[in-house]
């Protein structure tokens, strides 16, 4: 079978074959990303609400 595993999947001989651009990392373009912003206002959010509970936040409620 000289044609590979893809018999449909042809590539034009049009030049000199390119090597493809390395992807950016995650990490570099996380910004853009829906999911990290969602991520970024729930973990901003459990930190005002354990700040504003006062729940060991400030100073430890004495025992009784």
């Amino acid at each position: 079978m000289p044609e590979g595993k893809h018999p449909d999947h042809h590539h034009a001989e049009t030049g000199p074959v390119e090597p493809h651009e390395q992807q950016v990392p995650y990490w570099k373009r996380a910004h853009k990303d829906w999911k990290f912003w969602v991520g970024v206002v729930l973990i901003f959010a459990a930190i005002a609400i354990y700040v504003l509970s006062l729940d060991l936040s400030t100073v430890p409620h004495p025992h009784t």
